[in-house]
């Protein structure tokens, strides 16, 4: 008789719960690798802004009665209350003084745009705006090697508006911005916006109107709050309403300037520069878009790139965020867009 086989069966038992330590190690370096994901990187080398006159520009249309009264009122909150806003349409010109009532402004021929230049302390313009209707975008994600859904929900209404921002991958939520706020004279006007991510803490940058100023729920700085300055989340609608209402903006070499605020005591001066007609591919084809570019102004500061769709109100098809040379980036790209409410 031959001896008894040596039971086989151990060995294969400890090779399987090596592969699944392996596979357990793998998933927790995904993970990790993930809370990385940016969208809003600190802004370096860009000096804050000398507080404005709270006050609007006289602007061509506009009653005198209107164009004399104050852009915002006080309140005593310091935390940001609601701002009384106008129920949007994608045909309207907004054109309403917090909390006053909205008037409208007769369309006029869009101006001769400017040649691209550097932005300065004293050239914030104020500019007409047109926000589209209530919209979701979805997107595909990628940062680096990794990649997932993000989807884009604006909802304007009469008691304001809300913009969320979501990113997954892998399932996981990685990035959550929302933007809540009213409208004014210089188009969206952002209250509080709040940037989390995967295994961080939640920052949030408040924009009290009455007094004047940007603060931020950890970094103990501020920075003046400069008429139609935005954050690092509605900048998106806010430049494509721009354009919406002054079409000539699109043109090769014209600039739209903003103040730009993010959530970790990072704010400064926004110049977005048209590159022209540039196509974007999505999943429902070729969009013929109008790519902006905004140029760092230091080292580690924020490169974007836009492509706005203008047959359909303006809205990014694609937006890329970079910090420095050596950064994975982060970029969204069109899947669908849905218009219903």
């Amino acid at each position: 008789m031959h001896g008894a086989q040596p039971d086989s069966r151990p060995g294969i038992r400890r090779r399987w719960k090596a592969l699944a330590l392996l596979g357990l190690l793998a998933a927790l370096l995904h993970v990790g690798a993930l809370s990385g994901l940016d969208w809003a990187w600190p802004q370096r080398e860009v000096p804050p802004l000398p507080a404005p006159a709270m006050q609007v520009r006289a602007m061509a249309g506009l009653p005198p009665a209107l164009a004399a009264r104050p852009a915002v009122q006080a309140r005593a909150e310091p935390a940001p209350a609601a701002v009384a806003p106008v129920a949007q349409r994608p045909s309207a010109v907004v054109r309403q003084v917090v909390p006053a009532t909205a008037v409208r402004v007769a369309a006029s021929p869009p101006p001769t745009p400017e040649p691209a230049a550097s932005a300065t302390e004293d050239s914030i313009p104020h500019y007409r705006t047109q926000p589209p209707p209530a919209v979701t975008l979805r997107y595909e994600l990628q940062r680096g090697l990794f990649r997932g859904q993000g989807e884009l929900q604006w909802r304007p209404g009469t008691d304001g508006y809300e913009l969320r921002l979501e990113g997954r991958v892998a399932g996981l939520a990685v990035l959550t911005q929302v933007s809540r706020g009213g409208f004014d004279e210089s188009g969206l006007a952002p209250l509080r916006f709040t940037d989390r991510r995967v295994r961080r803490p939640l920052s949030a940058a408040n924009f009290q109107r009455e007094a004047g100023k940007i603060t931020f729920s950890g970094p103990q700085t501020d920075y003046p709050l400069h008429p139609g300055a935005q954050d690092r989340l509605s900048w998106m609608i806010q430049l494509g309403a721009i354009v919406a209402a002054e079409p000539g903006f699109s043109a090769a070499g014209a600039k739209v300037v903003l103040f730009v605020s993010g959530a970790h005591g990072d704010a400064g001066v926004w110049s977005f520069v048209s590159l022209g007609p540039d196509a974007v591919e999505s999943r429902a084809g070729s969009v013929a878009a109008v790519k902006f570019r905004r140029e760092p102004r230091g080292p580690y500061d924020t490169t974007v790139e836009v492509w706005l769709d203008p047959q359909r109100h303006h809205l990014p098809v694609r937006a890329s965020l970079r910090a420095g040379p050596n950064d994975d980036g982060l970029d969204l790209r069109l899947q669908d867009m849905d218009f219903s409410p």
